[in-house]
């Protein structure tokens, strides 16, 4: 006589994709500073231990949820032109820093973490080639890629650390000034940051950046 037999549900396999992917969703959640391994297998409904399998330790994770983090700003860059290299730039800057915006949590990650994923390397691969494309010498290039990438990370960071969801340093300037402070400086104050836009802040740090591509010797 045939019985019925139940069926186990198929379980997604561990992976290391996975769970990276997993620990960016944790952190964009619930902060970095609860990322734990015993937390982590939880979400994933697996032990912590069995992460050990695909992750080194803690900090092989960290790593791992920085390379996915320049992989979307990889995926959000322009393509260059044969209009110039600066658009392609202009796209890497904006998308590093819209990655540390997207991503406040994780943001720390980006400026702690001392690694350089392949994502990394690609951007810079692609970004050389294109600007010798244009003549630009190697050397330049990677000066100034490497200004800009302090200057996305260190803008989006700034950003984050302050709560820059729109215009304005803060939601309120005052709350930012220790008691005592002098009439005169709380003056300063309110006019440096309450007319603080950060969007056009970072426009105009990036044009001034760029103008380097047209003072470069070689453009003379």
């Amino acid at each position: 006589m045939a019985t019925d037999t139940a069926t186990a549900p198929v379980r997604t396999p561990l992976t290391r994709q996975r769970i990276l992917d997993a620990a960016l969703d944790y952190i964009d959640r619930h902060g970095l500073e609860g990322l734990s391994m015993h937390k982590l297998g939880a979400e994933l409904g697996v032990k912590g231990m069995s992460l050990y399998n695909h992750v080194t330790n803690k900090n092989d994770l960290r790593d791992g949820v920085v390379e996915l983090l320049w992989s979307e700003a990889e995926a959000e860059i322009a393509a260059p032109t044969r209009d110039g290299w600066s658009g392609a730039v202009r796209s890497f800057a904006h998308a590093l820093r819209d990655v540390m915006r997207r991503h406040p949590n994780a943001a720390p990650l980006m400026i702690s973490q001392q690694v350089m994923p392949a994502p990394a390397l690609r951007i810079v691969q692609a970004q050389t080639a294109a600007a010798a494309s244009h003549g630009i010498a190697e050397a330049f290039a990677h000066a100034l890629l490497r200004t800009i990438t302090s200057y996305a990370l260190g803008s989006g960071y700034v950003e984050v650390g302050w709560g820059m969801g729109g215009p304005g340093c803060s939601p309120s300037v005052s709350d930012l000034l220790r008691p005592g402070i002098p009439a005169e400086l709380a003056a300063v104050a309110q006019v440096f940051c309450g007319q603080s836009d950060p969007d056009a802040q970072f426009q105009l740090g990036l044009d001034l950046m760029l103008r380097g591509l047209d003072s470069r010797p070689e453009a003379s």
